[in-house]
């Protein structure tokens, strides 16, 4: 009989230890599937803030695309200083059918660079789901290594064959291309002996930001930095082993001439050079070089760029500007220019190019971002936007 009931309370207590371990494992199996759809919850919300986040990046993107156009662009924008202020839009929804908002921080580091932090949140209800992308994009203007785009449509050039191009070359006549272009040629026509990455029409041109006429370009003699007024240097004599740059009352170093400028060996510029109307800038000696302030061009020429001497050499770290032709005095040989940046051809007629000139043209868009070289106007159309880093 006692074995009986031994035996009958050992099974309710297995029985019990059963149902107690069920009720456990019923627990956790509960539990873990509500953690489940919490979790789920919460990452379609992540998906959902990075969406709205990446959102308002595009739509950054797209002001600074338009910076020229107030009808696609707040003026706010168009109008920041450097280093100066920002511009916020806050809790921006898409629409009554999208939950969460974005919120977007736009600032300009420096003058063509620009900063966007763009927050997403998931839901409009506190304190939901964040998450933030911070975007660095550059504002580009110019973006050919050598243009000419004032050519008559039925007009037609020829580059020489001591010429090289790394980059892409526009003009809106026909090219005769006997030298060397790394990139592609927009022309109405192409030929010639030289080579060529592509040759392209011009119906293929996106955007093409317009080269000014003499008449129409920025000389400089006044000109804006940082936000005030100054006025550039003149520069009456032959400049010879001598370094120009910045002053207090000339902060960019901008130095102009209204006559025949002769630089005749070692003379470093620190800023910008320009020859306005209609002087010459004329070439000798070696170690002549012009770097400008960023934002601003390097050399502004009405007339022509004339070597004066064997084996004259200028090195132009920036953006030019050339009304005239590229040519020498004589029968000098040896002769360089060397650009990196950008050449604009502002001929209104046919470029003419010397052949006895050895011209390096290595394009570089962040140098060749100029938005003040039309005298007087707005900013021009920016030729494309170039993300430089992107992160969360």
């Amino acid at each position: 009989m006692k074995q009986r009931f031994r035996s009958r309370g050992l099974s309710l207590i297995m029985v019990t230890a059963v149902v107690a371990v069920a009720s456990v494992m019923g627990m956790a199996i509960l539990s873990s599937s509500a953690l489940q759809a919490e979790a789920a919850n919460n990452q379609d919300q992540v998906a959902q803030a990075d969406a709205l986040a990446e959102s308002g990046v595009n739509v950054a993107m797209y002001y600074l695309q338009n910076l020229n156009d107030n009808t696609k662009c707040p003026a706010a924008i168009a109008s920041l200083g450097i280093g100066v202020g920002n511009y916020t839009v806050s809790n921006v929804s898409l629409g009554a059918s999208v939950n969460g908002t974005y919120t977007i921080v736009i600032t300009r580091p420096s003058a063509n660079r620009y900063q966007i932090v763009s927050t997403g949140k998931a839901t409009a209800t506190t304190p939901g789901v964040n998450r933030s992308l911070t975007v660095v994009a550059d504002v580009n203007y110019f973006a050919y290594g050598m243009s000419a785009a004032n050519v008559s449509s039925s007009g037609s050039w020829t580059i020489p064959a001591s010429y090289s191009i790394t980059g892409d070359l526009y003009t809106t006549g026909s090219v005769v291309n006997n030298g060397t272009v790394s990139g592609a040629v927009y022309s109405v026509a192409a030929s010639g002996s030289g080579s060529t990455g592509l040759i392209k029409s011009l119906l293929n041109v996106v955007v093409a930001t317009l080269t000014p006429t003499t008449a129409s370009v920025n000389h400089y003699l006044t000109y804006t930095y940082n936000g005030s007024t100054y006025t550039a240097g003149l520069l009456l004599l032959p400049q010879s082993n001598v370094t120009l740059g910045p002053t207090g009352s000339n902060p960019a170093g901008v130095y102009y001439a209204t006559a025949l400028l002769d630089i005749t060996g070692n003379v470093k510029i620190n800023g910008t050079l320009v020859c306005s109307t209609g002087a010459t800038l004329r070439v000798s000696g070696t170690g002549n070089s012009i770097t400008p302030a960023a934002g601003f061009p390097a050399l502004v020429v009405d007339g022509d760029v004339k070597f004066n001497a064997n084996n004259a050499v200028l090195d132009l770290n920036g953006l030019v500007f050339l009304g005239g032709n590229i040519n020498r005095s004589g029968a000098q040989t040896g002769c360089k220019l060397n650009i990196t940046g950008s050449l604009l051809l502002g001929t209104t007629g046919t470029p003419a190019l010397d052949s006895a000139v050895a011209v390096a043209v290595k394009y570089d868009r962040t140098k060749s971002a100029v938005t003040t070289l039309t005298s007087g106007a707005t900013k021009p159309a920016p030729s494309s936007i170039s993300i430089v880093s992107w992160k969360n």
